[in-house]
């Protein structure tokens, strides 16, 4: 009786093992097409908003993991001194994207937005403005960059330039 139930347990976390390793992966490569668009920018004091269209490569696989994505951290760089570096998936972050819901897709791809923020300038003097990605060349699991994960950040490529106006003097004389 004994070597039944072992059989039959045995069968089950057989079973188990196989059908879990059918599930897909689904896995997300970000791919972005230098556009003229988002270069040599004539950027106001103000600030301003940008969205730069992008995409992942998109394909499944048969793993045990549930999805792989390579991850984007972005930064800006102001009159070529680097800022402070940000995770691209987190919404708090300058520059951030989210899917492009709007959007047609085609097989293979999912259609994104980066979304950059360029704040206002301070200042009466004009200055270069750069905003920087870099993509981890190691897959992770999450698209959130997240503490204890392993990296190999690729070079940092621009997706947008230009010179950003300074503030006009308020004093009329």
């Amino acid at each position: 009786m004994k070597r039944i139930c072992m059989r039959n347990i045995l069968a089950i976390i057989t079973m188990l093992c196989l059908a879990t390793a059918c599930f897909p992966t689904e896995w997300f490569e970000p791919e972005f097409a230098d556009s003229e668009v988002f270069h040599n920018l004539e950027i106001p004091a103000e600030g301003n908003n940008y969205e730069i269209p992008f995409e992942f490569l998109y394909y499944e696989t048969r793993t045990s993991w549930p999805m792989k994505t390579y991850q984007i951290r972005v930064r800006f760089i102001f009159n070529d001194v680097p800022g402070e570096i940000y995770d691209a998936a987190a919404n708090e972050s300058p520059i951030y994207w989210n899917w492009d819901w709007k959007s047609d897709t085609h097989y293979g791809y999912e259609k994104a937005i980066m979304h950059v923020h360029v704040p206002a300038n301070e200042t009466s003097d004009a200055r270069t403005v750069a905003a920087q990605i870099s993509i981890d060349n190691i897959d992770n699991r999450m698209f959130t960059i997240e503490e204890g994960e392993e990296h190999d950040w690729g070079e940092w490529i621009t997706i947008l330039d230009g010179i950003q106006a300074g503030q006009q003097s308020r004093l009329m004389l």
